[in-house]
């Protein structure tokens, strides 16, 4: 499944970057996310674009089945209003397109949260700041 979501991950990239030659992907934004209880990391992120096209890809280590996963106008310590909700956790992995600029989701995203369960307002399992 891991292998699977790489192949289209590459395959999405791919399609990205060549099939409008005259635009690069941006530079990336990282996230690192600890539980919100332990200085543990659990999960990683990389959020990369080219023009109106974003794609977020979250690995995880032992995250609750099915955990809903949301960008948030806030840092860690207040998480705020969710600005971007992206797809939940499956196997670990999470791969979402968002039709937005890369610039937008830098603006309006502070933090992601892997929350406890598929409920985007169940308290939070892991957090990272977002940083670009």
């Amino acid at each position: 499944m891991i292998k699977l979501r790489i192949t289209f991950l590459s395959a999405l990239i791919a399609g990205v970057a060549f099939a409008a030659p005259a635009l690069a992907l941006d530079n990336p934004m990282m996230v690192d996310l600890h539980a919100v209880n332990g200085a543990q990391r659990q999960a990683s992120a990389t959020i990369f674009g080219s023009g109106s096209t974003v794609l977020v890809n979250v690995t995880a280590q032992r995250a609750p089945k099915a955990a809903a996963v949301t960008l948030n106008d806030g840092d860690c310590a207040k998480p705020g209003d969710i600005a971007f909700a992206l797809s939940a956790l499956d196997d670990n992995q999470s791969l979402t397109k968002l039709e937005h600029p890369l610039a937008d989701i830098a603006v309006k995203a502070k933090s992601m949260v892997i929350h406890q369960t598929s409920s985007l307002t169940s308290p939070a399992f892991a957090c990272g700041n977002v940083s670009s």
